[in-house]
């Protein structure tokens, strides 16, 4: 039990120390940081939402129907969070010589990655359910005491149920990854499934509280039967005590036997990733000379598209942008009223420039390119090769991955609703305008905050201190953007204004470079 609880400890401390920068006391805060950024979210969303629905569910003598409610959407919120965790975690082959070689079954080892998952969810979802727990008794819920201490047994097994999906997914990824020779495309294709899967569910959870309102009995009867667990979460907080205990079965049960099935073949899935099978169908050949920046930007975009944790967070945008356009084909009817409401494709048009400025802001794989050499980038630094070549081929990476996706999401756009062409020209320079801004900056950050030490890619990707800034520093700018057009946006045309916001921001592109190429590449060096 010792050795369990040091090895928990372990893969917790690897799942939020790498928001922290440097080491000793540094860590230790951006550990700390990580868990107090995390639990704010969880009060302040969970608090807006249940006073709100518990105000509504009162007048209507639903209120309790507010914690399955809640539940379902902090269940819903950590799965988001921690789905990819679990392929970089508890699946991940960067320790897997270490693993294997401990004097441990392999149950207990990967109970103890998989426990690691559940503290963060636990968090989460405790801290998501307490704003509930307090709202239903503001409004008038019954129970007192005994409501709190069995909110208290609901807070403790509910995270067991997004972790258990979370390992499911995760031990999927990991599998096709083992077993397959197209690697990074299989589990790219995966990834984005199972998140498409998710972003479906969510949109069909979203309709639950409406149903909610609308027809109370029909969402009783889903408490019965897909949502079953949370029908008895219901029932357990109402006092039933068979239910509560039919609850925390639902969630221990099925938690330990997917952990025990999967233990079984974690040796074989952990050798398999890190074995490399050699290939017998090597022919002699010419091979093509290519210059230095041909092979370093085949280099990077090898890496962006063949690492599904790297391509999902920095390229999350391009594909919204992507699926935006497309869904506005098939939803001509329905956005043409709506545009005919606000008057016109002109009064939109501010709005639709807004949300695709906004998705092109959270494509930055810059922030993080320099993080993934990790121990590899003396290679590059002993290479021939000129240090401004190296940051141009990280920059352009992020540049086709940013232009690409809005250059077809404008064509798609113009194509289907007839945008004024000069509008439109205007945009799309401002586009390739941010995008560049982002990708400099992105790769400014990453310098001052290296995270070269970083245990997985995942933890690099997911929560190092420079994807954090890289990507909600370009939203924060296009948000300060939305802000002065909304204050004089009356004084100048929005064209002129787009033309405006391109210049400054090509000029901010041109103190970026200034930077990188004197400050940025003696850091470099450095590191």
């Amino acid at each position: 039990m010792r050795k369990f609880g040091a090895l928990l400890r372990i893969n917790f401390r690897a799942l939020l120390s790498t928001l922290s920068v440097g080491s000793g006391k540094k860590r230790a805060a951006g550990g700390i940081g990580a868990i107090l950024l995390l639990g704010g979210l969880a009060l302040y969303m969970s608090g807006i939402y249940s006073f709100l629905l518990g105000s509504v569910l009162r007048d209507v003598d639903a209120l309790s129907f507010l914690s399955p409610l809640m539940a379902i959407l902090a269940c819903m919120m950590s799965l988001v969070f921690t789905v990819i965790a679990a392929t970089g975690i508890v699946f991940s082959n960067k320790d897997s010589d270490f693993m294997l070689s401990l004097p441990l079954s392999a149950f207990s080892v990967m109970l103890a990655k998989i426990m690691a998952l559940y503290l963060e969810n636990l968090l989460f979802c405790g801290l998501w359910m307490l704003p509930t727990g307090a709202a239903y008794l503001y409004y008038g819920g019954s129970g007192g005491a005994i409501f709190i201490v069995v909110l208290l047994l609901v807070i403790f097994f509910l995270p067991l149920l997004p972790t258990l999906l979370a390992t499911v997914v995760g031990y999927i990824i990991a599998y096709f990854s083992a077993h397959l020779q197209r690697k990074a495309l299989i589990t790219n294709l995966l990834t984005f499934g199972l998140f498409g899967a998710i972003m479906v569910v969510s949109f069909q959870i979203n309709k639950l509280g409406a149903l909610l309102l609308q027809n109370l009995d029909k969402f009783s009867k889903l408490l019965d039967t897909w949502l079953l667990p949370f029908g008895l979460l219901r029932r357990g907080l109402d006092g039933n005590f068979f239910a509560l205990i039919g609850f925390i079965a639902l969630c221990l049960v099925p938690f330990l036997l997917v952990t025990y099935l999967c233990s079984k073949q974690y040796k074989k899935i952990l050798t398999g990733l890190a074995s490399h099978a050699t290939r017998n169908d090597y022919k002699l050949q010419n091979v093509k000379a290519q210059g230095q920046f041909s092979a370093l930007f085949k280099k990077e975009s090898g890496r962006y598209f063949g690492t599904p944790v790297y391509l999902m967070n920095t390229g999350f945008g391009a594909l919204m942008m992507i699926f935006s356009a497309v869904a506005g084909i098939f939803m001509y009817d329905t956005v043409q009223i709506f545009i005919a409401q606000l008057g016109g494709i002109e009064a939109v048009f501010p709005m639709f420039a807004a949300i695709l400025c906004i998705m092109l802001s959270t494509i930055c794989t810059t922030c993080v390119s320099i993080s993934l050499e990790g121990k590899t980038l003396w290679i590059l630094k002993e290479a021939p090769i000129a240090v401004t070549t190296l940051f141009i081929a990280k920059i352009a990476v992020n540049l086709v991955v940013s232009c690409g996706a809005a250059l077809i999401s404008l064509l798609v756009i113009e194509l289907t609703y007839f945008p004024p062409i000069v509008l439109m020209a205007q945009l799309l320079l401002l586009a390739f305008a941010l995008s560049l801004f982002v990708a400099l900056s992105g790769l400014m950050v990453n310098l001052l905050l290296p995270k070269m030490n970083g245990a997985s890619d995942t933890l690099v990707v997911k929560q190092s201190a420079s994807a954090l800034i890289g990507i909600l520093g370009g939203t924060a700018v296009v948000g300060l953007g939305v802000l002065v057009y909304l204050n004089l946006g009356e004084a100048l045309r929005f064209g002129d204004f787009l033309i405006i916001c391109t210049i400054i921001l090509f000029v901010l592109c041109g103190l970026c470079w200034q930077w990188l190429i004197k400050s940025g590449a003696k850091r470099l060096l450095k590191l």
